[in-house]
Order: structure tokens, then sequence, then C-alpha cells
């Protein structure tokens, strides 16, 4: 992936202002107070060692991943997070042929959830651009040296073919002096991706698998979790882990790092090759940059 020029200044608007810690429970937000990459098994460390505080992560499929039921809730250490509660919030919003709304058809929990839909018959070969939608919110402070992303994520379709990588998270840096970022992605045998263009050495596209132990999977709610690290706030390469309902699914490693100072989510396709229809529910996002969030 590599942003266009139309995106550069509403970023970099976005980059200037503060954001609140949580802003799924009111109108007015107000802060509060190693496994092996392929092991398939859950973390049971301390927090600070990338794993939740109770060491048993829950499934995150209530109902049979029907959702909808409890309440929705930020975690206190969060730096951000969002229940959509209250429609779009803070969140700036990014999209080409496709849809991205907070509503009612098919909470995790509470009463809402990130809808997303893309347009079919987009293809990047005829010059028809993408086909993806994102909320995007700055980091405040920006990325030092670990972060921690947790959202439910329910999924209709996985992507048609391994020319086409739908993507969940991004991270990037609009700096003028500190350009660069990268996208977590999935494909089509449910593996997860990573597109790496942070301009660094080493900077490219990282596919899991083949074989794939443990991916995502459609039509069921996942507990999807991203946790980002590097050694020192100035180390310019880290490692990113990818982690389904609680469990390790794979460690990207020697990835391109800098000074991330903006969050986006959503789902979509950048670099369609038709039938890029989708739609994909996101919920529950949360952002910690002191220890794994967990799934429930």
């Amino acid at each position: 992936m590599r942003f266009k020029a139309t995106l550069l200044l509403p970023l970099a608007i976005l980059a200037l202002g503060a954001m609140p810690a949580c802003s799924g429970d009111s109108d007015d937000p107000k802060p509060d107070a190693g496994d092996s990459p392929d092991s398939g098994t859950p973390d049971s460390g301390t927090p600070d060692s990338g794993t939740p505080d109770s060491g048993t992560p829950d499934s995150g499929t209530p109902n049979g991943g029907d959702g909808g039921t409890g309440t929705a809730s930020c975690p206190s250490h969060a730096m951000f997070c969002e229940t959509f509660e209250n429609g779009q919030g803070s969140w700036d919003e990014q999209k080409t042929h496709a849809t991205i709304t907070a509503d009612g058809t098919k909470p995790h929990t509470g009463s809402r959830s990130l809808h997303v839909v893309t347009e079919d018959g987009i293809d990047e070969k005829q010059g028809e651009g993408e086909a993806i939608a994102r909320w995007i919110r700055s980091l405040s402070p920006t990325f030092s040296t670990q972060l921690f992303v947790r959202a439910h994520v329910f999924m209709t379709s996985l992507p048609g073919d391994f020319g086409q990588m739908g993507t969940f998270f991004v991270l990037f840096s609009d700096a003028g002096n500190d350009f660069g970022g990268f996208e977590l992605q999935v494909i089509q045998d449910t593996g997860f991706a990573l597109d790496d263009w942070s301009a660094r050495n080493g900077q490219g596209w990282n596919r899991q698998g083949p074989p794939v132990n443990l991916g995502m999977s459609t039509g069921r709610w996942v507990c999807l979790e991203w946790e980002v690290r590097r050694p020192t706030a100035s180390s310019t390469h880290g490692t990113t882990t990818v982690y389904v309902d609680g469990a390790k699914a794979h460690e990207f490693t020697e990835i391109g790092m800098r000074s991330f100072n903006t969050f986006m989510v959503g789902y979509g396709f950048v670099h369609p090759q038709g039938p890029s229809a989708s739609e994909t529910w996101i919920d529950n996002v949360a952002v910690s940059s002191t220890q794994r969030i967990g799934c429930e």
C-alpha cells in the first residue's frame, strides 16, 4: 500500500490534536484514571510480556458468533477505545468505492458496531483504484516502543485470490521527515500478511504461512489482537504479532518502525482485483501503549 497525496492533508491535521481516552460511553468522554509464532497456544504471562491480565483469554465468540449481548466498555489503561455506541465520534473517515458507518446491524456488544461494505467489480488493473473504507485517529503520544490493538471482527468472506489482501489496521507517520508505515492484512488462505511501506531496509510484503495453523474465520466474531514492538524509541526495526481469540497466530520480524502518529481501522482492498465485494463488522476497538488488552 502507498498513500495518495489527497490523504496527507487531512491526516496531517488529525495528527495535531490529542484524542480522548475512550469515546464509546458518552458524548464527552474523559480519560480513565514468548511463544513460538505458530504454536496456537494462548499466552499466560504478565501484562508487560504482551499477555492479558488474567492469562486466560476469552474466546471472543459469545452466542455462537451472533453477538449483540453485554455492555460495551473500555479498559482503563487504553490510550483510546471505541465501542461505536455514539456513532462516528472523534474519528475522521476515508473511503473509496465503499461505505463505513456505525450502525446496529450486527453489534458484538452494546447496540452498534462499525459496518464496512466494499463495492464489487473494482479492479486496480482497470485504473479503478481502491475498494476500502477506514476510520482514522491520531496517536497521542506517538508510538514509542510498544502498542497493543484489540478489535472484534466479523467477516462474511475472505479475499478472493492471492492477488488481493484485505486490510484491517494501519499504523503510519505522515511527518515530512518521518513518513512511512505498515498495515495488517488477511489473505485467501485465512493467514495474515503485513505490508511494510516504512521506507526502511527490508520493507515489503510479508505473509503468514503456508500452511496456516491459526488464521481468520468467517461467519463468526473473532477477537483480533495486534501487537507492535521495537527495542528502543529510536530503533528502525521491530516485530508485530497477531493473536486470534487469545492465541498467537503469527509474528512478523524485522519490520520497519517509526514514531507513528496515526492509527486506522476498517476493511477493504488497497489493490482490488475484482471481485471486490465484502461486508465486515468491527466492534470494541481499543489501543494501549502499556499492555496487551485481551479479548473481553
